[in-house]
C-alpha cells in the first residue's frame, strides 16, 4: 500500500540551485517522512536548449546525495513530463521534478481504510494562498 503520492516541480531561475536543498531533502527522507519514487533534473541553457537528466547522468555530488535512492527509482517520469515543465522555464534556468510518497500518512490511510472511510476529495493549498487568505480575513475584521 502506498501513502499519498505527489509530484513536485521546482524551478531555479538563473541556475541558482544550492546544496542546502539536497541536505533538506535528505533530512525528510532520513526521517521517513517521504520516499522519492522518481526524479528528473531539467536544464535550459541561455539559448533555450533543454537537457533532461536522470540520476545516473548527474554530477557525482548529486549522485552521492541520492545514492541510496537509486535502486528505488521507478522510471515513472518520462521525457515528455520533463519537456512539459521545461516549457515554463526561462532560459538559463533549471528545475527538479520529483514524485514523492508521503510516508507519514500511511498509518492514517490504513486507519481510514479499516474504518471503511471513503475519500471524498483531496487537494493542496499553497502556504502563500493561506497567508493571503488570512491577511484578507484580518483586513475585513
Amino acid at each position: 500500500m502506498f501513502g499519498p503520492i505527489d509530484y513536485i516541480a521546482v524551478g531555479f531561475p538563473g541556475n541558482k540551485f544550492k546544496g542546502e536543498v539536497l541536505a533538506e531533502l535528505q533530512k525528510v527522507i532520513d526521517d521517513k517522512l517521504i520516499r522519492i519514487i522518481d526524479l528528473l533534473f531539467i536544464g535550459k541553457d541561455i539559448e533555450g536548449e533543454v537537457t533532461v537528466l536522470e540520476l545516473s547522468n548527474m554530477p557525482e555530488d548529486v549522485k552521492t546525495a541520492f545514492g541510496p535512492l537509486s535502486s528505488e527509482l521507478t522510471g515513472l517520469l518520462s521525457q515528455d513530463d520533463a519537456l512539459e515543465i521545461a516549457k515554463d522555464l526561462d532560459n538559463n534556468s533549471s528545475a527538479g521534478l520529483l514524485v514523492v510518497e508521503q510516508l507519514w500518512a500511511k498509518g492514517f490511510k490504513q486507519a481510514l481504510i479499516n474504518a471503511d472511510g471513503v475519500l471524498l476529495g483531496q487537494g493542496r493549498i499553497s502556504p502563500e494562498a493561506v497567508d493571503a487568505a488570512l491577511e484578507e480575513i484580518k483586513a475585513e475584521a
